[in-house]
């Protein structure tokens, strides 16, 4: 009787617009809700599009690996928007192909490998931004205007901070490679 009202508890709040139903198993669509709406509000935190989220959410949601059709007929997000999200997802290793060859459907199922994952996040996104980073902070300290000496060294004062915390962060990349190998 508990595990009833518990998944009651979860259905009613935890039910995302995402996640079709259509004559589904109750328990799993519960459990899709439940999960989707986890990784969809862990991925608003990072900037990840909630259609990607919900996908690996669905995916992961699933102890059967999942098709490009499955995928559609379980979430309400258009076909673009799968393509693309599953796109992004085997780039940065979050999801696996794990199809036969003989099938014609390439099948998905979430990597879990949390190294893997962060190890190319942080080679594929973080490096990226920092790389783009450096020149808009160059870029930033040749734009400030130097009609008020005393704005303009305030300005500068704290773009420097900003420097600094970007030498930091370009510096703790390598480490944090390192130690992901590590564990």
């Amino acid at each position: 009787m508990a595990r009833s009202g518990s998944s009651t508890a979860i259905s009613s709040t935890l039910r995302t617009s995402l996640v079709i139903e259509d004559g589904r198993d109750e328990a799993q669509v519960t459990f899709d809700h439940a999960t989707v709406s986890f990784f969809v509000n862990a991925a608003d935190m990072l900037g990840v599009p909630k259609s990607v989220a919900a996908i690996y959410g669905i995916v992961f949601a699933s102890p059967e690996p999942l098709t490009f059709a499955d995928i559609e007929a379980r979430l309400n997000v258009s076909k673009g928007s799968i393509s693309q999200g599953l796109r992004v997802l085997r780039e940065v290793g979050a999801l696996k192909e794990v199809s036969a060859p003989s099938e014609r459907a390439e099948r998905f199922t979430p990597d879990l490998e949390l190294r893997r994952l962060v190890e190319r996040f942080l080679e594929s996104r973080l490096r990226k931004q920092l790389d783009e980073g450096g020149d808009r902070l160059a870029a930033l300290r040749e734009a400030i205007p130097t009609n008020n000496e005393d704005a303009a060294g305030v300005l500068r004062s704290r773009l420097q901070s900003v420097q600094d915390w970007h030498r930091k962060a370009r510096a703790l990349l390598p480490v944090a490679k390192t130690f992901l190998k590590l564990t």
